[in-house]
């Protein structure tokens, strides 16, 4: 049965602007599947609504994931697409109800289906989700997508979001999944040699493993996100940070 743990920090620049945290992220651990849902969606910076739009997306995907488990669906990369279309279609829904272009609710976004018989992930944009089997070795599934310009990237309300969306599937033995928003990139990824930074994932799961609870393991959240407001993250990055730890690793393995 998969335990999680999931941290949420507002950036110092974006409260220096009086912006709220634009990052949403949203998990499922369904106990009778044995399955874990998760999705991780960064605002973008320059978009007036962009919380909104990464609220509406992490909400679609998940709820399409779900269907999709409850139904004993195995196409779950056909599920992850389906819920990234859902998800672009009510974000642009919501812009023209409020009467403002779809690129003001823009963000980026990750996902993932893990079931007994396998899974999928997605990504459109920048952030990055890294996994880990049976084995040792932590790896990224998809290297942050960065636009032609420096901090650019690319969004779900952009018009080739669906085609440059990035899935793979799963395989039915990964342990442990990582997603984080692309505030963290700098402590996860070791950028030189395009690596997941081993240590960095051992500490964030060490806890985590050591919980005999099921489901999310909500004092632990807590702490996460305490810690992601901490000096020593701060010092990193003034953006908003997510991170979601997702492992059904047992006590001792």
């Amino acid at each position: 049965m998969w335990k999680f743990v999931t941290g949420q920090a507002t950036g110092s620049a974006h409260e220096k602007l009086r912006v709220p945290c634009q990052d949403r992220l949203a998990c499922i651990a369904s106990h009778e599947h044995a399955a874990f849902i998760a999705a991780v969606a960064d605002g973008a910076g320059s978009a007036s609504l962009a919380h909104i739009g990464a609220r509406i997306a992490v909400e679609a995907i998940t709820a399409i994931s779900q269907l999709g488990v409850r139904a004993g669906r195995h196409d779950h990369d056909r599920v992850l697409r389906d819920g990234a279309s859902l998800a672009r279609t009510r974000i642009v829904e919501e812009a023209a109800k409020r009467g403002v272009a779809a690129r003001e609710l823009a963000c980026t976004l990750l996902a993932v289906i893990a079931t007994p018989a396998g899974g999928a992930a997605l990504q459109i944009g920048d952030g990055v989700i890294v996994v880990r089997d049976l084995g040792e070795q932590w790896r990224w599934l998809f290297w942050p997508q960065k636009g032609e310009y420096a901090n650019a990237t690319f969004f779900l309300t952009d018009d080739s979001a669906l085609d440059e969306a990035q899935v793979t599937s799963l395989p039915h033995d990964v342990q442990d999944i990582a997603m984080l928003s692309d505030g963290l990139e700098n402590l996860a990824l070791h950028f030189a040699t395009r690596t997941a930074h081993a240590p960095f994932f051992r500490g964030a799961f060490e806890t985590v493993y050591s919980s005999r609870e099921q489901g999310e393991l909500v004092g632990l959240s807590a702490a996460l996100s305490t810690f992601l407001r901490s000096p020593a993250i701060r010092a990193r990055t003034d953006d908003d940070v997510s991170l979601v730890l997702a492992t059904r690793r047992m006590v001792g393995s």
